[in-house]
């Protein structure tokens, strides 16, 4: 087995769009707390070879994603299966995504950022080095920083991990944690949030590691509390501190890592949508320009004009069931499997996935590739939760059908299963 590494920053200048929070907030950024990254582990058996890449943003568009994969196919022969782009989901950085009301991508940006997310995978790959010992660790975190906040129950309090040992260079480590990085609140400053203060522990140790976020749809930090209570960089720092000493401990109890051969699989798998009929649409939507007529501020009735307007066309269109389908991807090595979820993902669809391979070490990572929205569970649908309205509107996709969560994760255990 080989491992390489490679990391770039890919901050923007201060004037960007931050995306988030809405509605409508105009929140540019002012400069810049601590850098944005991209960081690139890549793996190789010899035969096949995978890349697994942390981007310090929100989210990426399926149109950003299959760029990226396609020139990485083209240009470095990378299967675009075997290419799983990670976004940490920090709210205090550009949009790379169209979040309606809640933050636009730049034309000046994207291309920026397409050209040095290709640098990091082009860089881990050419750094590839053999692996002297692996080890894969996890450990029970209940005094961490995450608390369920719509008043369930699931919460995923586990540090997973596992660390490649590299003769004559500095290990590398591929952690996960699942907590919204929401800590700053609607600050006007680039910041990757708490995963950023975890990388710059974890290297103070000597140790070049990657973050991947995991299941965290329904969690936030304790520092968000409140609707309108965020923390400070003084917070973001000790999240980051009490994390990296939480896979440290994790990590001295670690157990050996056969980093067998490399295998992925890739699918898009649709969601059962839950949409009026078209003439509600256009009922629904002449009562939103209505009102709007009557207040042109009302930032959710804008958001809903667009979100109608948009399943409109998507249903003349003939697109709605191609749009209503969220990526899968899983990538095996030996008994550890990265999971990519192109979602914000409830904490308990996550442990779906997870059943369905309790004898693997998997390393979920939700926001990753393109994603579609949000997809929460049976009980947020069924209540009409955020995630499951207003979250799925400023996404642009359409309404879920209660169960249609759990139906998307029980297919993504048996893509798991394919894997393994």
């Amino acid at each position: 087995m080989q491992a390489g590494y490679a990391q770039i920053d890919i901050t923007p200048p201060p004037g960007e769009e931050l995306t988030g929070y809405g509605y409508f907030l105009n929140r540019y950024a002012t400069g810049t707390l601590d850098p944005l990254m991209a960081r690139a582990v890549a793996l190789s058996d010899g035969e096949r070879r995978a890349v697994i890449v942390q981007i310090d943003l929100l989210c990426l568009s399926k149109e950003l994603t299959e760029a990226i994969r396609a020139e990485a196919e083209e240009r470095l022969g990378l299967p675009r299966e075997y290419l799983l782009l990670h976004c940490t989901h920090t709210h205090t950085g550009p949009a790379a995504r169209p979040l309606y009301g809640c933050g636009m991508p730049s034309e000046e940006y994207l291309p920026v950022l397409r050209r040095k997310v290709l640098q990091a995978v082009e860089g881990a790959l050419a750094d590839l080095h053999p692996v002297g010992r692996a080890m894969r660790f996890e450990a029970d975190f209940p005094e961490g920083f995450a608390f369920n906040r719509v008043g369930g129950t699931d919460l995923d309090t586990h540090v997973r991990g596992c660390q490649l040992e590299i003769p004559g260079a500095r290990p590398i480590s591929i952690l996960s944690y699942a907590c919204h990085p929401v800590t700053l609140g609607r600050a006007a400053h680039y910041s990757a949030d708490y995963p950023g203060a975890l990388m710059a522990e974890m290297n103070a140790y000597g140790i070049r590691a990657i973050y991947l976020n995991g299941c965290c749809g329904d969690i936030n930090p304790l520092a968000r509390s409140g609707p309108w209570v965020h923390g400070t960089p003084e917070t973001v720092r000790i999240y980051g501190r009490d994390l990296a000493a939480a896979f440290r401990r994790a990590a001295s109890s670690g157990i050996a890592w056969e980093p067998g051969p490399i295998r992925a699989v890739s699918r898009m798998v649709p969601l059962q949508p839950a949409m009026p009929a078209r003439l509600e649409l256009e009922a629904a939507l002449a009562e939103v320009r209505a009102q709007l007529r009557a207040c042109l501020a009302d930032g959710p009735q804008r958001v809903n004009e667009i979100w109608y307007e948009r399943m409109i066309h998507l249903v003349d269109a003939g697109l709605l069931a191609e749009e209503m389908a969220a990526e899968i991807q899983a990538v095996a090595c030996g008994d550890v499997i990265f999971v990519g979820l192109a979602a914000e993902t409830f904490t308990r669809l996550g442990q779906i996935v997870r059943e369905g391979a309790p004898n693997r070490h998997l390393m979920i990572a939700a926001t990753s590739n393109g994603v579609l929205g949000y997809i929460a569970s049976r009980e947020d649908v069924e209540k009409g939760g955020y995630a499951a309205t207003a979250a799925c509107k400023i996404y642009g996709m359409p309404l879920p059908s209660p169960g249609a969560g759990e139906e998307w994760a029980a297919e993504g255990a048996r893509i798991v299963q394919s894997v393994m």
